[in-house]
């Protein structure tokens, strides 16, 4: 049912299941090579590259602790208020690494060519959900009354979903990025027929198509709310289908670690959709609650 105690509910239930997976994560050998990359290339901190295992393993503490403090079931709201905060702190720091460390695809220019950076933009609609998530803490639980933060909450989670949708759905043109997703489609059970029918870059348009059609109808969250709804909707879809290469493709799970619980960088980079599907059904609860039928 759409409403805001069930979207806070899987919001809160959302950001504690990442920050806790990516926390463990964090004690393997992929968790350790995934902070030696961003350490190696991060224009300040590239001298701390050496102590990458111990990076590694300190952040997968204030991951695990972030996750846990949101998603328990405690009566504090004090406790959870720390978990968002830190939570927050966290998306914004690997937020700064679009900005030090080398995410753009040279082959083609550099910027706005996004490469590595397409997981770290996906932060932005993470703290929006964060934000929003949090607001509820600052004011009686599903009160009538608003916060600041609760509004601006829902600007930040709308920016979030245009920037990631706009901007991955416009590398969808570029060959590079056909190519990467060529294996995703090859074994997903939703597309790999495309294939039959489109070679890999007119398959790659195809979707890019739709996620750029999916913005425009976002766009309506500025003038027509029946139109911001039906691009919540088609963001939840894309989202949802996404979420299902975790499954359909082996690599997002790490085979020297075992597979599956074991995310690889893959799984990463997957797994985050899931804040971004909660955060179209918290937008969706919020025009809902403002009076859309």
């Amino acid at each position: 049912m759409l409403s805001q105690s069930n979207a806070l509910i899987f919001a809160r239930g959302s950001l504690a299941l990442i920050f806790i997976w990516f926390g463990a994560m964090n004690f393997t050998s992929v968790g350790t090579g995934i902070i030696s990359g961003w350490l190696e290339g991060h224009a300040f901190l590239s001298g701390l590259a050496a102590q990458a295992s111990s990076a590694a393993k300190a952040i997968g503490i204030y991951q695990i602790v972030a996750g846990l403090l949101i998603g328990a079931p405690i009566p504090s709201g004090s406790f959870r208020r720390l978990g968002f905060a830190m939570a927050g702190i966290y998306c914004i720091i690997a937020l700064t690494m679009m900005f030090t460390n080398p995410v753009w695809i040279e082959s083609l220019g550099g910027f706005p060519a996004i490469g590595s950076g397409q997981g770290i933009i996906k932060y932005v609609g993470i703290l929006g959900l964060i934000m929003w998530a949090g607001s509820f803490n600052n004011t009686r639980l599903f009160s009538q009354r608003r916060s600041a933060m609760r509004d601006l909450s829902q600007h930040m989670m709308w920016f979030g979903l245009v920037l990631v949708l706009l901007w991955i759905g416009a590398m969808k043109f570029t060959l590079p990025e056909a190519q990467g997703i060529e294996p995703l489609i090859a074994t997903s059970p939703f597309f790999f027929w495309m294939q039959n029918f489109l070679g890999v870059q007119e398959v790659s348009w195809v979707i890019g198509l739709l996620e750029l059609a999916t913005v425009g109808a976002l766009l309506g969250y500025w003038f027509n709310r029946r139109l911001l709804f039906i691009g919540l909707a088609l963001s939840a879809a894309t989202f949802v289908l996404t979420l299902t290469f975790l499954f359909s493709f082996a690599p997002s799970w790490d085979a020297d670690l075992g597979g599956f619980p074991n995310l690889g960088r893959s799984g990463h980079f997957l797994l985050k959709d899931l804040a971004l599907l909660a955060g179209c059904y918290a937008l969706a609860a919020e025009l809902r609650e403002s009076g859309y039928r």
